[in-house]
């Protein structure tokens, strides 16, 4: 028996709209953990944060944790053998294949694809801290972590919780993991 088109085609498009809402939720959850940290990074206790949020003590130390962290200063860049991490999505140098630092800014080889992505097609994409999101052409004080450029002298900017990156950061970085492999 023949497949009904009608019917294929709803579901087509059903599929669609699943897969647009799981991206949306993707987004949304980064951007709350990301906010839930920030809330404690404030100073706001574990406690506190969690009654104000109407959640347990226990989940909102998992948001954080998750999130990148208790504390601010954990990782601190100037004492010699600190473990680096990705400004983007917190991994941990030992955690990605590559990690590329920049003046007081890292980017994992992961997130430098993701960039990739959000800017060519100017959707968000979820990270661990927050959400990838793409600069528009409007933000004139929006500027690249790495280089400094605004973002009306790059042809795109994707920016997350810990920085920003432009489109000629992000060719310098391929090639900079294409050398790194060969």
């Amino acid at each position: 028996m023949p497949i009904d088109t009608e019917l294929l085609q709803a579901a087509r498009a059903a599929e669609g709209r699943l897969i647009d809402a799981e991206r949306a939720v993707d987004i949304a959850r980064a951007d709350f953990h990301h906010a839930v940290r920030r809330l404690h990074l404030a100073g706001g206790s574990l406690r506190e944060t969690a009654e104000a949020l109407g959640l347990s003590h226990q989940r909102v130390h998992q948001i954080v944790e998750g999130a990148g962290g208790a504390r601010s200063w954990r990782l601190r860049r100037d004492r010699p053998g600190t473990t680096l991490k990705c400004s983007f999505c917190g991994a941990y140098q030992r955690q990605v294949r590559k990690l590329i630092a920049g003046p007081g800014v890292y980017i994992c080889n992961e997130c430098i694809d993701k960039a990739d992505r959000v800017i060519a097609t100017g959707e968000a994409a979820a990270t661990a801290l927050s959400a990838m999101k793409p600069v528009g052409e409007d933000a004139a004080t929006a500027k690249c972590s790495f280089c400094g450029k605004r973002r009306h002298q790059v042809s795109g900017l994707a920016a997350a919780a810990g920085g920003t990156i432009c489109t000629e950061c992000l060719v310098l970085c391929h090639e900079i993991v294409a050398e790194e492999l060969t």
